[in-house]
């Protein structure tokens, strides 16, 4: 009992179950679900406090044993392209299930709360660019400001590299310091059945019921969606690296767990890196990386989302998108999803943007924020996973990392 209680082997098994007894609880404990909710806020707390520790030392580290800025460009361009690759996979994907589905078609708006369209500004994506670059790098720190802090890491680690040996000391001290965050997060994960249980417990008394309402075959298209999408990249994936199926979903389960109770890219980082790199093996130096870098640009979830979105909308007020239409929802929905870290108000105020943008009516994003949380299980989860994904094919590419590292390492574990 002991072991299972604080054994680390057996702590997917012990999320699982607070994650499963959090629905139970959240289902039929309104109140004590509303009164936990306290538990699972610390929880989330804990893993973000890692998030700049995690991003600063893993990727400045990482970048500096890659030792090449050629093979760094090389490695980069990679990432990125596959990152971008998978978000205009996930629009069509969208394209063909609302094709099949029609989640607008009959669609009732009586009722219907409005949405403030106040909120909703164009984005300036040429401001986004300049934002990128952190004026004071621990005020980007203290805000959390992901994308700004991957740049000023990845300038640190290039600059690790070009110095060479000189810089030896430093780059000990990072990885050193990585490896000091890691083992905070072995302590931190212990306390993550309970967390789960809290965040799940609280989400399903809130928003459980609003599965059965008007906006549910939204909801279960974005979903299948997601599903969809995560089908078939992991087979992708497995084709190419021969990687175990069934192991590897298993090794995923944390992370799965986390995202779907936490709806944070970002507060999962420290558990993603972790998973990849201690799990499924695969060398830091591409890891510290692409999964970071992930988080802010591969939002293949929120690509799907607004592209059913768009469709959805059109329907109930009975638009037909013409085919450069149709083309115009992938190319925005696939820029606002890379630049969405930098607009701030999330799922809500990017999805009226987008709808704003096509000249659509943002009405629908009223009762949709209603149970948006809902939704963003599915999208965050796709997301994550779509990193470590891609940070399969990357690492396998380069010939750094074979399915067979990671087959044979769980024989052995």
């Amino acid at each position: 009992m002991y072991n299972f209680v604080m054994s680390k082997k057996y702590l997917p098994y012990r999320i699982a179950l607070g994650f499963i007894l959090g629905i139970i609880v959240g289902l039929f404990f309104y109140n004590f679900s509303i009164w936990v909710k306290p538990a699972g806020t610390l929880f989330m707390n804990l893993i973000k406090m890692l998030i700049v520790p995690v991003i600063f030392f893993s990727v400045s580290g990482g970048i500096a044993a890659i030792g090449d800025v050629q093979k760094l460009k090389r490695v980069g361009g990679k990432v990125v392209a596959i990152y971008v690759a998978m978000t205009v996979i996930a629009c069509v994907i969208g394209i063909f299930l609302v094709n099949i589905t029609h989640p607008g078609a009959n669609f009732d708006l009586t009722g219907m709360k409005a949405f403030d369209a106040s909120k909703v500004k164009a984005p300036d994506f040429g401001n986004f660019l300049f934002d990128m670059v952190p004026v004071n790098i621990v005020a980007s720190m203290v805000k959390g400001d992901i994308m700004q802090l991957i740049f000023y890491t990845v300038l640190f680690g290039i600059a690790l590299v070009y110095i060479g040996d000189k810089a030896k000391g430093v780059v000990n001290f990072c990885n050193e310091m990585a490896s000091v965050t890691y083992k905070m997060l072995d302590i931190i994960m212990l306390y993550a059945p309970i967390g789960v249980f809290a965040l799940m417990a609280n989400t399903t008394a809130i928003y459980g019921k609003q599965l059965f309402g008007v906006l549910a075959k939204f909801v279960f298209t974005d979903w299948v969606g997601c599903l969809l999408i995560w089908t078939i990249f992991s087979g992708i994936v497995y084709v190419y690296t021969k990687v175990d199926y069934v192991r590897f979903c298993k090794s995923m389960l944390p992370i799965w767990v986390n995202t779907v109770a936490t709806n944070s890219s970002a507060g999962t980082i420290p558990i993603t890196l972790n998973v990849v790199t201690e799990k499924l093996r695969i060398p830091m130096s591409i890891a510290s990386f692409s999964i970071p870098l992930g988080a802010t640009i591969n939002l293949t979830g929120a690509a799907l989302y607004k592209t059913i979105l768009a469709f959805f909308v059109a329907e109930i007020y009975g638009l037909t998108l013409t085919f450069d239409q149709i083309l115009m929802v992938i190319m925005i929905s696939t820029i606002m999803s890379i630049a969405a870290p930098g607009i701030p108000g999330g799922g809500i105020v990017t999805g009226a943007i987008f709808l704003n943008l096509l000249g659509l009516p943002m009405d629908m994003m009223g009762p949709i924020a209603g149970m948006y949380r809902l939704i963003d299980m599915s999208h965050t989860t796709v997301n994550v996973s779509g990193d470590v994904l891609g940070t399969m094919l990357v690492a396998k590419n380069e010939k750094l990392w074979d399915g067979t590292d990671f087959n044979n390492f769980a024989e052995e574990a």
